[in-house]
């Protein structure tokens, strides 16, 4: 029997956790990038305990986390005078088993990234490679790829969709669903080591 083959759609966040994990449990994957560069792109998010516990089983640990980012301990609200509004611990110190990040989404991305280069090799991440479609084979699944070389096909066992808000996949899954919509809602934040 042939060893599995996953094909990844997206090499965000979600597709290289995703070749890290496929990788611990011993199987073969191939992450296809849209982008012709992987850039350290995005805004700040939280990575709460949760999501740290995966990457702590990943073995991304603390030390790999506190070079792209700073343990949340405190989410605080403060009036424009610096006054206290309301406060509430973070992580650990809010009783959880594991700390809580603030990161910045790219630097999260490209640690990521270095770790599948390290631990699966460097032809395990294929950039300017945009998923465009796929077919379901009595093997298992042929995606179509779109490059600066023109149009080929990738055969394996399995993809995984993980190319984002614009998902070709999504779209040809459920092509009856409109595309996801930008809700208008936007979020000012920030991060400080020390109380304002």
């Amino acid at each position: 029997m042939t060893q599995p083959h996953i094909i990844i759609a997206g090499g965000g966040i979600g597709g290289m956790a995703m070749a890290l994990t496929l990788h611990q449990i011993g199987l073969r994957c191939t992450v296809l990038e849209a982008v012709p560069e992987l850039k350290p792109l995005g805004v700040g998010i939280n990575l709460q305990p949760n999501a740290v516990r995966e990457l702590f089983d990943l073995g991304i640990g603390a030390e790999a986390l506190d070079r792209v980012g700073l343990p949340a301990l405190e989410w605080a609200l403060v009036g424009q005078n610096g006054n206290d509004i309301h406060a509430e611990p973070r992580g650990l110190k809010a009783g959880y088993h594991w700390p809580q990040y603030a990161v910045h989404r790219g630097d999260l991305q490209m640690l990521l990234y270095r770790e599948v280069v390290a631990r699966l090799g460097a032809d395990a991440v294929r950039t300017g490679a945009r998923v465009t479609g796929y077919e379901i084979t009595a093997e298992g699944v042929v995606a179509q790829i779109r490059s600066a070389e023109g149009e080929e096909r990738l055969s394996g066992t399995l993809l995984i969709a993980a190319d984002g808000l614009h998902s070709a996949i999504r779209a040809q899954m459920h092509p009856d669903q409109p595309p996801i919509q930008w809700g208008g809602a936007i979020l000012w934040r920030g991060v400080t080591r020390a109380k304002p």
